[in-house]
């Protein structure tokens, strides 16, 4: 519980609330419900590698990942460099996919399904490439 208490004191600071914002905050339950769980979505992170592309004009290539915390936010792309948000939004649902199982104690490295593609149609299509990505989960 000490612990629990550390992240809400940092919280509060890190949100700027004011005591009564911060109250009606904590008055929610489903939210002190994520800070029980805080330290359990700390130790995932969700990656989204790039398995084929052409036609990119962001320059994204096999083997460039897309690399989010497990509290939802995007962390980094390796290699550093410009990040086509018609990758980003594909990827984002697996995100929250992967925050909700950890909210529900599944075991987020389960995934069946775990291809995207970015929204870009392809030159044959009337569109300029195309991005494939492949969707894990890992331990930080």
């Amino acid at each position: 519980m000490a612990r629990s208490q550390e992240i809400l004191e940092g919280l509060k600071k890190q949100l700027g609330y004011n005591d009564a914002q911060w109250e009606l905050w904590k008055s929610n339950p489903k939210n002190m419900e994520v800070i029980a769980k805080m330290e359990e979505f700390g130790k995932y992170k969700v990656v989204a590698e790039v398995i084929n592309a052409y036609g990119c004009a962001m320059e994204h290539k096999v083997g460039d990942k897309l690399i989010f915390s497990g509290l939802g936010g995007f962390v980094s792309k390796e290699p550093p460099g410009q990040v086509c948000v018609g990758a980003l939004g594909p990827v984002l649902p697996f995100v929250g996919m992967v925050l909700h199982k950890i909210a529900e104690g599944i075991d987020p490295q389960k995934i069946i399904f775990n291809r995207v593609r970015c929204t870009d149609v392809g030159v044959e299509n009337g569109g300029w490439g195309e991005v494939l990505m492949e969707v894990r989960v890992e331990k930080t």
